[in-house]
């Protein structure tokens, strides 16, 4: 009698445990939502988290909040997430550098896996090869007999030692079987000036700051990474079509809470993140800042960091990339 009473009340208590569960998707959110955003104010990632928390506030009548948390290349914003209550309250609006700096950072303050939950991938965005016009290179080709006859003469830049940049202009030196030096640069400003003024030759960047200048004729665009050429430079090739096949990396963003949040407020989080991201207004203002729309609930996107994680460590080890 008494193990049936006590099975009783574990059912009873699971039930009630559930029914809890439940309410608490169904009255989400009562409280404003916070994203921590792990860069500055004003970039274009900051920018993109504010269009996300603009229209959820339009739709659920709550205040999303975006708090930025720069610096430790986005490990001080997700290690603040990481130890947050997991309520859906708190979330991290997480880009490449997430995938990045597990095989950058043995020991980071929280574990990538097993801290945090996805929640849905958001965006992404393609790279852009860019040549200023004093190189004798009108393709990728061309620019790439260029730097294997002096690749002492073509130091890279990147934006910082250790981002995604960084991680994609390795891979092309990989591809072309180089090892030129790298210029880290504080930021993309200070990295365009430069390239504007020919004291860098090339580059791999995110295009938006840069579509002006290659229409007026001040940098050659020679590749675009992607499947497809970007609707802004419709009369740029994919680097397959350019010659080199497979070279497919981009810069993603997507959306993660603490690990243990309730699995239905996951859902409900995504599912509208998701809806949010088919609207046409939003497409709109993504195309404004050459980003595209990256529709994955959690496990799509979980699957996206685990192999863009196993990809960057080895990318990483083999460039011999250390942390700043």
């Amino acid at each position: 009698m008494k193990k049936l009473m006590l099975g009783t009340l574990s059912l009873v208590a699971a039930a009630g445990l559930l029914l809890s569960t439940q309410a608490s998707a169904t009255d989400y959110p009562r409280k404003p939502i916070r994203i921590v955003v792990p860069f500055a104010t004003g970039g274009g990632t900051s920018n993109a988290a504010r269009l996300i928390g603009e229209k959820l506030t339009e739709r659920w009548g709550q205040p999303v909040l975006i708090d930025n948390r720069p610096g430790g290349n986005t490990v001080i914003g997700a290690a603040q997430v990481a130890s947050a209550p997991a309520d859906g309250y708190t979330l991290f609006f997480a880009n490449s550098s997430f995938a990045i700096n597990p095989g950058l950072m043995p020991k980071l303050p929280y574990d990538s896996v097993r801290d945090f939950t996805p929640v849905a991938s958001l965006l992404t965005n393609n790279f852009v090869m860019l040549v200023h016009p004093s190189v004798p290179a009108r393709n990728l080709a061309e620019l790439v007999k260029v730097i294997k006859a002096k690749p002492d003469d073509y130091p890279y830049p990147t934006v910082g030692r250790t981002g995604i940049g960084r991680v994609a202009s390795e891979m092309f030196n990989a591809r072309i079987g180089v090892d030129p030096v790298n210029i880290p640069y504080k930021g993309t400003s200070q990295l365009a000036t430069d390239l504007l003024g020919g004291q860098v030759k090339y580059a791999i960047e995110i295009p938006a700051v840069y579509i002006p200048h290659i229409k007026a004729d001040k940098l050659r665009a020679v590749a675009v990474t992607g499947k497809e050429r970007m609707p802004a430079l419709p009369d740029v090739p994919t680097f397959a079509e350019a010659g080199i096949p497979e070279f497919d990396i981009q810069s993603w963003y997507g959306l993660l809470a603490p690990a243990g949040t309730p699995r239905p407020i996951v859902e409900k989080l995504s599912a509208e993140i998701q809806d949010i991201l088919k609207s046409p207004d939003v497409q709109k203002r993504l195309q404004a800042i050459e980003a595209e729309p990256l529709l994955g609930g959690p496990a799509e996107f979980g699957a996206l960091i685990k192999s863009e994680t196993a990809r960057f460590s080895k990318v990483i080890k083999d460039a011999k990339i250390q942390p700043e």
